[in-house]
């Protein structure tokens, strides 16, 4: 009976968790209409099959993520809600909505895995930005099973590192090379409209840099692979899962995310 009441109670805790999660990533979409999930992105050429494989293995292995365009409107907030949907299904959300819960989490040891997500590390007077040394302290939370997740205003990771190690942020070099995924976007206008994509795709080196990955071509509006890639051969069901995904043609984040949850269940991430 014990048995089937914990059973019980860890299914419900993990219903909770994943409620919780989609009102988090659900209150990143402030434009209105559908929150786009990674097969739309997929499906609109923003980012490539292999790039979001990569981005989901590295997800599952406890990746921080940063993601970035100078100019607002480009989809920097919607890649980063869309790479959301590839956490571990134990992992909850805690959004940062004021300083306070910085200095919180700062004040335990980690023991269980949580991703601290700020909406955009910003000057701005609104719900989920974060702005002066406050922002040092969010990204001194990667440590043990804690990550955190936001954007920012830059285009180049020189212009990152510019903002974030520089007063009044204060960001150490340090923090910034643990976090595990940093992408830029792009937006540009082409014979079909607005052309949004992922411009370059870094990874952390685990030297306290970071190392480029992926690169988009304007001219042929293509992705070239533009490093080596870390342990390739285990990208393979990462990659079988992403072409499926986007083979069902199911776009609706809920359900995209199901699809995510069961990759899980059936693989242990």
């Amino acid at each position: 009976m014990m048995f089937v009441l914990a059973r019980a109670a860890d299914r419900q805790g993990r219903m909770d968790i994943e409620r919780s999660n989609r009102e988090q990533i659900e209150m990143l979409n402030q434009r209105g209409g559908r929150t786009l999930s990674i097969v739309d992105l997929i499906q609109a050429g923003t980012i490539s099959v292999e790039m979001a494989a990569y981005a989901l293995r590295a997800t599952a292995q406890g990746a921080s993520l940063l993601t970035g365009a100078r100019p607002g409107g480009v989809g920097k907030t919607t890649l980063m809600a869309a790479i959301l949907s590839f956490l571990p299904p134990d992992v909850p959300i805690v959004t940062v909505d004021g300083p306070g819960v910085v200095a919180d989490a700062l004040g335990r040891s980690p023991e269980d895995p949580v991703c601290y997500l700020v909406h955009e590390i910003g000057s701005g007077h609104w719900y989920g930005y974060l702005w002066g040394s406050d922002v040092g302290d969010f990204l001194s939370l990667i440590r043990g099973p804690a990550r955190v997740a936001s954007c920012l205003h830059a285009d180049t990771l020189e212009e990152l590192a510019g903002i974030l190690c520089s007063a009044p942020l204060g960001v150490s070099p340090a923090s910034l090379g643990r976090v595990g995924l940093i992408l830029f976007m792009h937006a540009d206008r082409g014979l079909r409209g607005v052309r949004r994509r992922v411009a370059t795709f870094y990874e952390a080196d685990g030297r306290g840099g970071h190392r480029c990955l992926f690169e988009w071509d304007a001219a042929s509006d293509t992705f070239t692979q533009a490093g080596d890639l870390r342990e390739p051969d285990q990208l393979g069901r990462y990659m079988d899962f992403i072409r499926r995904l986007v083979e069902d043609g199911e776009v609706h984040t809920p359900a995209v995310r199901r699809k995510i949850v069961g990759f899980y269940r059936r693989g242990k991430g």
